[in-house]
């Protein structure tokens, strides 16, 4: 059974930063989009539904969905997110060839990084196969189905890229437990990865096809 995003969210509240107090939301954003349970599956078909999706306090959220009502907005996206993947696969290269043991903490973050390519890669996908009507040269157009579908993804790299930066500090940048090789990757990694929000936030931005 579909159901709208406006349903989900007229329960909420909207927490007042400048008062400090909760306050009723006065007028829900209705996102325009129909979703199904498998729309939020992962790959293996199981179905992850993610609170903070519909959380009012993710501004990354709106921004993603803001994009997606546009193939140049779809488009934007898509270069980030190879961005990011291309990032994860340069930062397990890179520490393979500082040639030191890896750390526990750094095969934590090569293993999140596998996730992250992972899913980049299904991302990028999408504009093959559910969203390939935004190469379509004659009517390119963003349909209901793959907003929806790269909405959830997108959103669960943004949160995965998040978890990677919080390991990322565990690794020591210096003193006898440092390696200067390691410490230089990680830092261009995070650099990278920090940005990933604010460009997302660009794409939203890009409004008409």
């Amino acid at each position: 059974m579909k159901f709208t995003l406006f349903a989900l969210l007229a329960a909420f509240c909207v927490l007042s930063v400048n008062a400090g107090t909760w306050q009723p939301l006065s007028v829900v954003p209705d996102t325009g989009l129909e979703y199904e349970p498998m729309d939020f599956a992962d790959i293996d078909g199981d179905v992850l539904i993610d609170p903070e999706m519909f959380s009012f306090f993710s501004s990354v959220w709106w921004a993603i969905k803001a994009a997606l009502r546009s193939v140049k907005g779809f488009n934007c996206i898509i270069k980030w997110v190879g961005g990011i993947q291309a990032s994860a696969l340069q930062y397990n290269a890179d520490i393979v060839n500082c040639g030191v043991d890896a750390s526990k903490d750094v095969t934590n973050l090569i293993n999140a990084n596998l996730k992250i390519i992972n899913t980049a890669s299904n991302i990028i996908n999408l504009k093959s196969t559910i969203c390939a009507s935004a190469d379509e040269p004659e009517e390119q157009k963003i349909t209901n189905s793959c907003a929806v579908k790269t909405l959830a993804q997108v959103f669960s790299l943004y949160k995965q890229v998040k978890s990677a930066i919080s390991l990322a500090k565990k690794i020591p940048k210096t003193g006898p437990n440092a390696v200067s090789c390691v410490a230089d990757a990680t830092n261009t990694l995070v650099s990278y990865y920090t940005q990933f929000p604010a460009n997302l936030k660009s794409c939203s931005k890009l409004t008409s096809n």
